[in-house]
């Protein structure tokens, strides 16, 4: 794990747990409103929690990756804090998954906002899962 990694899941840690204490108003967690965007990725197949790179670019700038995460391999949870009243493309990709973009909008709000947004995504066919069918079709 590099430093960018770590930090990015330290901070991701951080912000969960502020975001979850109870009777604190949303407005004193952050100097501005913001939208806390969290869910899961799983696969479309099992339902299975993935690991995957969630990157997050504007409409009209999808050449720049405004802030990523990536999903826990054993749950399939991420988060990203994004701007309200704006669009963005969320961009997931791994080695194990087709890549998917999917377009959101973000409430425009006065105060911080948690919006739920889970993902399903499709498996790519691992060499043993090709070899395993084509041995069952050749019997």
């Amino acid at each position: 794990m590099n430093m960018k990694q770590f930090l990015s899941i330290a901070g991701a840690a951080v912000l969960a747990a502020m975001v979850s204490i109870p009777n604190v108003g949303r407005s004193q967690t952050f100097s501005r409103a913001v939208v806390v965007m969290s869910g899961f990725v799983r696969s479309d197949e099992s339902a299975k929690p993935t690991s995957v790179k969630v990157s997050i670019r504007e409409v009209g700038d999808t050449a720049r990756e405004i802030t990523q995460s990536t999903s826990n391999k054993e749950t399939g949870k991420y988060l990203v804090v994004l701007k309200p009243g704006k669009e963005y493309w969320v961009h997931l990709e791994g080695d194990s998954i087709l890549t998917k973009d999917v377009m959101i909008d973000t409430p425009k709000i006065e105060q911080t906002q948690q919006l739920k947004r889970d993902f399903s995504v499709t498996m790519r066919e691992t060499e043993e899962a090709t070899k395993s069918s084509t041995t069952a079709q050749q019997n």
